[in-house]
């Protein structure tokens, strides 16, 4: 894998079962050549007996120290909860900076917001969820929410009505619905974008390489981004998403390829911003 490879999607926190902890993720990370990863803490998530269940300030400090122990590595996804939680916790975060410079604190520490509907028990189009997407709205930044087309409460339908209600935000459908099925997550996404009614994103976590091309070839190139779940498959667990990077080089070429893989994910999420060390490959 190429070392400026950007992934949208990884996590720290404890998930019974799985290993997500922090020197795996780097390990894995250093191994493939994975330059950045955007971090939101599971802790955050409430599914009994797996995960902590943390609040939302309590699970967005443990990333906000992860982020400055590695500035150079993470950027964090604040976690949110609307299933009882308030965007007010979120807000303080905003103003937290990734590393100390000689001229002050530099580099946002978050740059996006996270919101599962299955491991916090919500539906994504609930009207609970909307003052987080006014919260995202205000702050400038992107949601990333899980999607699952077999869970009636993170399926893509409800996420499509939840931008169509929120057209100014963009939102990122993570896993483009999960263990499928993947064509009519890919063909409303679609549909929406033919029309100008929501911003919405696909990503590529746990999604076979021939779905992530028919993503690209239904909503264009610049509207997917390369994300991975990490650490879900533990170690080696990029070395499951090499059969995806070698059709992604070899169907899109370079441009196509870094846009995916890279560029999409840096335009988003605003990172060019505030993260001039990241230079264009041309």
């Amino acid at each position: 894998m190429e070392e400026w490879i950007i992934d949208a999607h990884a996590h720290i926190g404890r998930f019974e079962g799985y290993d997500l902890s922090e020197e795996t993720l780097l390990h894995e990370m250093d191994e493939a050549g994975i330059a950045l990863a955007l971090i939101s803490n599971i802790d955050g998530a409430a599914v009994a007996g797996k995960t902590p269940g943390l609040d939302e300030s309590a699970a967005n400090r443990i990333t906000l120290g992860t982020v400055r122990q590695y500035p150079t590595r993470f950027r964090g996804l604040l976690w949110g909860r609307p299933d009882g939680g308030d965007p007010a916790h979120l807000r303080p975060f905003l103003e937290e900076r990734a590393e100390p410079t000689p001229g002050g604190w530099t580099r946002r520490a978050f740059v996006g917001l996270k919101l599962h509907p299955e491991m916090n028990d919500f539906r994504a189009d609930d009207g609970a969820v909307d003052p987080y997407l006014h919260f995202a709205h205000d702050a400038r930044i992107p949601v990333v929410i899980h999607s699952d087309a077999r869970d009636d409460r993170a399926s893509p339908q409800r996420i499509v009505a939840l931008g169509r209600r929120h057209p100014e935000v963009p939102i990122v459908l993570y896993h483009t619905g999960f263990q499928g099925p993947h064509r009519e997550t890919i063909a409303a996404v679609g549909a929406v974008l033919d029309q100008d009614e929501a911003d919405l994103y696909l990503e590529t976590a746990q999604l076979p390489a021939e779905w992530a091309m028919r993503a690209v070839e239904r909503v264009g190139v610049e509207r997917v981004l390369f994300g991975t779940d990490a650490t879900y498959y533990g170690t080696g667990h990029y070395q499951r998403y090499a059969p995806l990077i070698r059709t992604l080089t070899d169907e899109l070429g370079p441009a196509g390829a870094r846009a995916v893989l890279r560029e999409n994910t840096l335009e988003l999420f605003r990172l060019l911003a505030d993260e001039p060390e990241w230079e264009r490959h041309d």
